[in-house]
Formats: structure tokens, C-alpha cells, sequence
């Protein structure tokens, strides 16, 4: 119980945290953190030599760094297709699927009132179709421990990884201001460690254990 609390307590302030943030703060750590992954993508594509990749990102709420500019950016490139996760029909699933997100799409909310493409456009990728996925976090430590809202969608989605090379796809890159950083986040067995963090000071890149 003890954990749990203080886990609830740090969530807490850190979002108090970054919904602090001024919207001048806001803007200057996005455009920042966008000139970061322009230089993560290009190493990667290199790296990979994959002519496109399917990327996943999120439509940030809650204080969360700022993603609309960036993903205007990558629609402006035809090397990039861009997704959207979507919950499941069932609400005790606890998985997400993710749908292609075009300057067009129509939205709708989810039970959460998050706005998310609909699924009767085109089918929807699973996670394990991703190659790069920008991950929401609360929190995040050294080590790629990751603090998510507490509802679990993106460990359940991404279980399969622990199965596999923790540097196989996708890559699940968080996308967070630098003060989310905390020195150390308790864990659990089911938790989804990040391959790497981008923020308004660069990118890390972590280590698999």
C-alpha cells in the first residue's frame, strides 16, 4: 500500500509539474525536442536503411510536450506513415490498436475523451507492425523506467516485447519534458521499459538489461 501511495503521490506532482510549464516553456521544448527526432529519424532510417516506417505518436493533453507541430512535420514527408492508438471496442480489454492518422481523418472521442481515428477506414496495425512508437509518460528514470497515467494500455499492448529482443520493433521512444526525469521509479514485472526518451535536451538512448 505504502508503493502504491507513494507512486500516486509522484504522479501527482509530476504532472503538477509539467502543466506549469508556461505555453512560451511548452512551444520552445517542442520545437526543440522535433529538431531532436528529425536527427533520431534520419540516424535510424540510416541505420536500418528502411525507406519508410510506420510511427505511432499521441495527441498530447495534460500539460504532456506539446506534438501537433511535429506531427505536421512528418506529414510533410512521404518516408513517414503516422498512427494514432485506439482503444479496443471492449473496455476490459486494456489493449490498443493503432490507426493511420492523415491531415484528413475524421476523430472521434474515446471513453476518455480522447479524440482517436476511426477503425473503418483502412484496418489498424498492432503494435508488433510499428517500427517507432512516441510513448505519453508521466515519468521517466535513467534507466528507461517508464511512469504512464496508471491505466496500463501501453505495457499490455507492448507484453510481446518482453518475449523478444528488448531492441526489436518498435522502438518505444518517450516524449516528455526534461523534468519529468526522476532519479529512480519502482517497477513492476509487466512494466515496458523505453528503448530511449526524447525531450527538449536531446536524445537518450537506454540499455537493455
Amino acid at each position: 500500500m505504502t508503493d502504491l501511495l507513494s507512486s500516486d503521490l509522484l504522479r501527482k506532482q509530476l504532472r503538477l509539474q509539467r502543466q506549469s510549464l508556461s505555453e512560451t516553456q511548452q512551444r520552445h521544448h517542442a520545437q526543440r525536442a522535433q529538431q531532436h527526432l528529425h536527427d533520431f529519424l534520419i540516424h535510424f532510417q540510416n541505420s536500418t536503411a528502411q525507406k519508410t516506417l510506420n510511427i505511432a505518436f499521441f495527441l498530447a493533453q495534460d500539460g504532456e510536450m506539446p506534438t501537433s507541430q511535429t506531427i505536421e512535420m512528418l506529414w510533410q514527408s512521404s518516408l513517414y506513415t503516422l498512427f494514432l492508438p485506439v482503444l479496443k471496442s471492449s473496455p476490459h480489454d486494456g489493449h490498443m490498436v493503432f490507426a493511420e492518422y492523415a491531415p484528413n481523418s475524421p476523430m472521434k472521442p474515446n471513453q476518455f475523451g480522447i479524440l482517436e481515428p476511426p477503425l473503418n477506414h483502412a484496418p489498424p496495425l498492432t503494435g508488433e507492425e510499428l517500427d517507432i512508437v512516441l510513448t505519453p509518460l508521466v515519468g521517466f528514470d535513467s534507466k528507461g523506467n517508464r511512469m504512464g497515467m496508471g491505466g496500463g494500455y501501453y505495457d499490455r499492448t507492448f507484453q510481446f516485447k518482453q518475449q523478444s529482443s528488448k531492441i526489436s520493433p518498435p522502438l518505444l521512444i518517450g516524449w516528455a519534458h526534461s523534468c519529468q526525469q526522476v532519479e529512480q521509479l519502482a517497477t513492476n514485472p509487466w512494466d515496458i521499459p523505453l528503448n530511449g526518451v526524447i525531450t527538449e535536451m536531446g536524445f537518450s538512448e537506454f540499455s537493455p538489461p
